[in-house]
């Protein structure tokens, strides 16, 4: 099998790459960023899919390049809105023409947070709930509002493909995101936690990569929308505190609201999942925390 892995430097795309390599596959990498090591089956390209062409012809193709990072949702929305939707455009165009067996998507349970917060429907979040843009004023729902016109594109695209709406996945060389983000203030002396009161579903990397691979061999899966997590629902508060625990550190968090479009809870509903594989997640979050406050 020969797959394209875009957003190959990040940190889902990295681990996917080298979980696929222990196969006999061959692998295409993208990214702005080198990858940061080599492989004889690994190829891979230094460039910027928003303006690339022209791609390599492969049996799967899984699209994960995004500018993701919260604090990018308020700095740089439309750079976000860029880089997430015309570097789909560019794919799904080439790969529409250029065959492929299936084009992978990661999407985001961002595009359907509005559903829960504001049209109050129950947890846990099916793949079904509408894509809802709570306020276009504010630079946050960049980063919603395009992964779903993303979405939107690649599932009219006449490309028989796979959703995944992964869900607060983390793990050891994160960055960008709420526990590396943490952690890495916390080692600083500054304990400052924002949207303490809210809660999450974290699941950690080796079990996100694991389930991809198992979704991508299972014909079930063709044209879904699937979301990939841990329906373990935990609060932002009891989280940080295992992390202050596990740091060794005694001290009293400031506790400081969410910002303004951030979604107050997120808990997937995994049915569909479930009926791909007997799917249960492998490592728990105080097991996944000692890994990445190593």
């Amino acid at each position: 099998m020969k797959y394209l892995i875009t957003g190959s430097a990040g940190f889902i795309g990295k681990n996917l790459v080298k979980k696929l390599l222990k196969n006999n596959d061959i692998v295409y990498s993208i990214d702005r960023q080198s990858i940061g090591f080599k492989h004889k089956r690994l190829k891979h390209k230094t460039c910027d899919i928003t303006k690339q062409k022209i791609f390599p012809k492969v049996d799967v193709v899984f699209h994960l390049a995004a500018f993701n990072g919260t604090k990018f949702f308020y700095e740089k929305p439309l750079d976000v809105v860029n880089d997430n939707f015309n570097s789909t455009l560019n794919l799904v165009n080439f790969y529409r023409k250029n065959k492929c067996r299936l084009f992978v998507y990661a999407g985001s349970p961002e595009s359907i947070a509005g559903t829960t917060d504001y049209f109050k429907m129950p947890l846990p979040s099916k793949e079904n709930y509408p894509v809802v843009i709570e306020d276009v004023q504010n630079p946050r729902w960049s980063y919603a509002t395009s992964k779903a016109l993303s979405e939107l594109t690649v599932a009219n695209s006449g490309i028989k493909y796979c959703i995944l709406r992964y869900h607060n996945v983390y793990g050891p060389g994160q960055k960008d995101h709420f526990i590396p983000d943490f952690i890495s203030r916390c080692k600083k002396g500054q304990y400052i936690l924002n949207g303490f009161d809210n809660t999450r579903s974290f699941m950690y990397i080796d079990d996100a990569v694991e389930a991809t691979e198992m979704i991508i061999k299972n014909k079930k899966c063709v044209n879904q929308i699937i979301n990939v997590g841990n329906d373990n629902e935990i609060k932002i508060i009891e989280v940080a505190k295992l992390i202050l625990k596990m740091l060794g550190k005694k001290v009293k968090i400031k506790l400081m609201p969410a910002p303004k479009g951030s979604v107050k809870r997120r808990r997937p509903d995994l049915t569909k999942l479930r009926d791909v594989f007997k799917y249960q997640s492998k490592i728990g979050i105080e097991q996944g925390l000692r890994e990445v406050c190593r």
